[in-house]
């Protein structure tokens, strides 16, 4: 006897079981394809073949079916489900009305049923990439739920999970049209856009760039569109949204080609904290704010909007830092997105010198010194030991002057480094200038591999890098105005005075996300600092600080003891003061990076 048709297989046997969950049954031609949806190639031709199973409703592709008979394998299944996903005909509007493929697919074998959601994300290499998720058999009420297809449906709020799993990364598979499937600058750039305009005004959207470079492809707009009648993106706004878009691109921006890092969001935090007690009243700059998290850390302490500034003056980070301070502070309508402290601008400019935080990560980009460099040069020197030739640029020689020109007297200056700034003879001059006008509160040095280097940033004495990046943070309070031509001399025994140092060790393995052994070590140099700058002098770690630090070692390296050499994967400095002299270093279990102690040195040449 022969086996039957596959055709005959699926009527009788597969539609069946789905016919149990209340899907439609074979004869229901509107909503059950049998063999009838045809799978495309890559280059865009028909390949000939056609889908087991796709299951519609008011014409749109809900779910996907492949089927295999007894004693096969689901995962060769999915495998081939996958891969008609990828080659869905999405421009066909016979078979995608909206311009998508289903977002869940399921496969058989025999009578056994499994379910998969198909979403998008994005690899660690930068790369658009689709993957499915086991999950429960779905009903077919319950799937048209899941699109918002059921009488009487309200867009959903969005929680941050389904925001970082669903909303964003289909946006951005909505831009995203080379076919390579990088996340290129301009894909961020895009889907920022898109999200500002839309929370600008929900119907004027469709009108503007960047949805209109879409005309040519309609089937994308169909996409954004739906996306937004099954999302309610306006009343789901707020801190946890806007740090997920934040990870977002933080993630996108560590990809291979992207060149360009944002500060990991534990040392923003540890940064601000480490501030101590900021006012209400404080005025805070950052004048490279990068994507705005330092920005949106300090309003988040009850500093208004209207005392933040936030200036970049490239179009990329000044759409991302908006965009995310919208999500972050719930701002919709014109009024509201224009009230966003954020100004694409050089920041090298003269914007004030009353700022009681000058906070940030100065990006060194080019731009900043060869763009309008006389009015940059209006505003800050370039020959500051006055020996009558401008000075060896260095890499971050304008955005150290600006950071001490804008601060107010008594206002902190909390800046991330390059550690070569502390002990470089190139930069002896800006180290002079810095002590000249301030008192140096801390240096906290972080380990390499928390930033990476892009083509963007620029170095002394080579052109790009990719490599990583050892870097540290500068907390200084200004003590005394600038006065242009002064020259940078300074009487040694005002230098004499105790320094907090801390130099933060990575784990053996640095397996994982960063912020995951990163944040717990940097909560032990915080606690550290609140012991010192209350009694000037440091105690032992508490116990639980020590745990939280090894028990984020184990979770990126598996379960293991722990070791002598653990012991020392923190370790501080400081230095204790003494009448009349200079500070006397006080070495406990401690140690200092090498870059670290030449700060107040005199650089040999």
């Amino acid at each position: 006897m022969s086996e039957r048709s596959e055709a005959s297989y699926i009527v009788h046997d597969v539609i069946p079981l789905f016919a149990r969950y209340g899907y439609p049954a074979a004869g229901d031609r509107e909503h059950v394809k049998v063999n009838d949806v045809p799978v495309y190639r890559a280059s865009g031709g028909r390949s000939g073949s056609t889908m087991d199973i796709v299951y519609y409703h008011s014409g749109e592709p809900l779910l996907l079916v492949e089927a295999k008979r007894e004693k096969r394998s689901h995962e060769k299944a999915r495998e081939e489900a996958e891969n008609y996903l990828r080659n869905f005909p999405v421009k066909d509007k016979r078979y995608a009305p909206s311009g998508r493929q289903p977002r869940y697919i399921a496969t058989t074998v025999g009578r056994e049923i499994r379910f998969y959601h198909h979403r998008f994300d994005v690899s660690p290499d930068g790369l658009l990439k689709q993957i499915s998720e086991p999950t429960n058999i779905l009903t077919f009420d319950e799937l048209l739920e899941q699109y918002g297809l059921i009488k009487g449906y309200k867009p959903k709020a969005l929680e941050p999970e389904s925001f970082r799993k669903d909303f964003l990364p289909e946006l951005v598979s909505v831009y995203n049209v080379s076919e390579d499937r990088k996340i290129t600058p301009d894909v961020i750039k895009n889907v920022s856009w898109h999200i500002l305009n839309y929370l600008e005004n929900q119907k004027t959207y469709v009108n503007r760039y960047p949805y209109t470079e879409l005309d040519k492809e309609l089937f994308r707009q169909e996409h954004a569109k739906d996306l937004h009648r099954r999302f309610d993106l306006i009343s789901s706004l707020g801190p946890k949204i806007a740090e997920q878009f934040r990870s977002f691109i933080l993630r996108a921006f560590q990809g291979t080609d992207l060149n360009q890092y944002l500060t990991e969001q534990c040392v923003i935090a540890f940064m601000i904290d480490f501030v101590g007690e900021i006012k209400n009243n404080w005025k805070v700059i950052d004048f490279e704010c990068g994507s705005g998290g330092f920005l949106a850390a300090t309003a988040a302490k009850d500093i208004p909007l209207k005392n933040i500034s936030g200036i970049d003056i490239d179009e990329l980070p000044f759409i991302v830092s908006k965009t995310y301070l919208a999500l972050y502070f719930k701002k919709a309508g014109k009024s509201e997105i224009e009230s966003i402290p954020i100004k694409q601008s050089n920041g090298l400019f003269f914007w004030g010198n009353d700022w009681d935080l000058v906070v940030g990560n100065p990006a060194g980009n080019a731009k900043y010194e060869r763009d309008n460099i006389d009015k940059v040069l209006s505003n800050l020197e370039e020959d500051l030991n006055q020996d009558g030739r401008a000075d060896k640029f260095s890499e971050y020689n304008f955005s150290i002057q600006q950071a001490v020109r804008s601060c107010r007297i008594g206002g902190k200056i909390c800046l991330v480094l390059p550690e070569g700034f502390f002990s470089n003879s190139q930069d002896e001059i800006l180290r002079k200038y810095v002590a000249k006008h301030c008192k140096i509160l801390a240096v906290v040095s972080l380990p390499r591999g928390v930033f990476k280097k892009g083509t963007s940033t620029r170095t002394v004495n080579s052109g790009s890098q990719t490599t990583t990046q050892k870097m540290s943070i500068l907390y200084a309070e200004k003590i005394q105005a600038v006065v242009d031509g002064e020259g940078i001399e300074i009487d040694n025994s005002k230098l004499e005075y105790p320094v907090f140092l801390a130099n933060v060790s990575p784990p053996e393995s640095t397996a994982g996300e960063i912020y995951e052994w990163l944040e717990p070590r940097l909560n032990m140099v915080l606690e550290e600092w609140k012991k010192w700058r209350s009694e000037r002098h440091l105690s032992e770690l508490e116990g639980n600080l020590l745990k939280d630090a090894y028990e984020s070692q184990m979770n990126t390296q598996g379960k293991r003891k722990t070791s002598k050499k653990d012991d020392k994967q923190m370790q501080l400095l400081s230095e204790e003061p003494l009448p009349s002299k200079r500070p006397k270093t006080v070495k406990s279990k401690i140690t200092i990076s090498k870059a670290l102690d030449g700060l107040f040195k005199k650089s040999k040449r």
